[in-house]
């Protein structure tokens, strides 16, 4: 089972988050400072994502938004914790917009469907340290730091450097837990549903409903968003690799 978040870890979040669009706010008014943004999912991704929901044998109705839907599940639940987890295809595209002057064009958080800025994690993400001193001046009525303002136009790269480095890593750390899981099942097959396909080498991905695990898929013209055999081909922790091969239909 998975634990569930504590009650003041959601209080936390909702003053995270009000935290971050009050900064916006001011750094905005200031015509100085780096906002958090985030365009509106496409739709392949949704669509991904209501694939997973299926896959899971999560209820998602077409009239329901994922906002709605994920503030119904329950994260002590396999199912609905690696939902979450597959959720953050619609994460996409986010990034960070620094400006000195003019206030930057439709820089819109869509996960929050406002102006935003990452500063309540100073010890943990570069970003927040001069979000902070800037708000701190500008809400001070003083000058921003020249410090702070010098390295601006250099923190959104900087920042999606570091964010490739902590997503390359946390990915590692779940294929190896995902691959520790299977070893013992090598040759056994398993029901999954196909939630992408590649078209240009074939193959696609798959997910698993127990154990709950996303992974690459071999094989031909994979059905799209439909329930396939698959046997595991491959479940190696050293170097973190799942592999699947999808079975050809029964025909008789």
């Amino acid at each position: 089972r998975y634990r569930a978040p504590l009650p003041v870890e959601g209080w936390n979040a909702q003053i995270s988050l009000m935290t971050g669009m009050g900064a916006a706010e001011l750094m905005l008014d200031a015509r100085v400072g780096v906002l958090r943004t985030l365009p509106k999912a496409d739709r392949g991704a949704v669509a991904r994502l209501r694939r997973t929901a299926n896959a899971l044998e999560i209820p998602w109705p077409e009239d329901v938004t994922y906002a709605d839907l994920v503030r119904e599940l329950d994260p002590r639940l396999a199912m609905h914790a690696a939902f979450v987890s597959e959720s953050t295809v619609l994460l996409r595209g986010s990034g960070y917009r620094a400006f000195d002057g003019t206030p930057p064009h439709k820089a819109v958080h869509a996960g929050v469907a406002s102006t935003y800025a990452h500063t309540t994690a100073p010890l943990r993400r570069l970003v927040d340290r001069y979000v902070g001193e800037v708000c701190v001046a500008v809400s001070g009525g003083a000058a921003v730091p020249e410090w702070a303002r010098a390295a601006l136009p250099d923190l959104p790269d900087t920042m999606d450097v570091s964010n490739r480095r902590a997503q390359q890593y946390e990915s590692g750390i779940v294929s190896t837990v995902e691959a520790a899981v299977l070893e013992p099942s090598v040759g056994q097959t398993f029901q999954a549903v196909v939630v992408d396909v590649d078209e240009h080498d074939g193959g696609g991905t798959v997910q698993l409903k127990e154990p709950a695990v996303t992974a690459r898929c071999e094989g031909d013209d994979l059905p799209l968003g439909e329930r396939v055999d698959v046997t595991l081909e491959v479940a190696d922790v050293t170097k973190r690799l799942v592999r699947f091969a999808a079975l050809a239909p029964d025909r008789t």
